[in-house]
């Protein structure tokens, strides 16, 4: 089964259509077989990525070390639906993550 794993950014950090592509084209660099990027969104409110692939989860823990490097994990939500159709399941950030990131 493969998986849509979209990267939804808010606020300062990622403003406009340039500095999306730059996160993307750093994240391509880390995609694994199986994976690819599907495109990107700029909103008014939100900058989105999406991800196709076979397990979201695996997929984001793998770019979760770059999104901290980058100083972009506070300002991400990463959720993930079947590509046959489905609702979207919020992968990041968890309930416990914030729990976390509090103390």
């Amino acid at each position: 089964m493969s998986f849509e794993l979209v990267l939804r950014f808010r606020g300062p950090r990622v403003e406009t259509e340039e500095e999306l592509v730059e996160i993307e084209d750093a994240l391509f660099e880390l995609l694994a077989d199986g994976e690819t990027w599907d495109g990107h969104e700029v909103g008014a409110q939100t900058r989105t990525i999406s991800i196709l692939t076979p397990d979201a989860p695996a997929t984001l823990e793998r770019i979760k070390p770059f999104l901290a490097r980058a100083g972009l994990i506070g300002h991400v939500a990463a959720a993930a639906r079947p590509l046959a159709g489905g609702v979207y399941t919020t992968l990041w950030p968890r309930d416990d993550d914030r729990a976390s990131a509090r103390r």
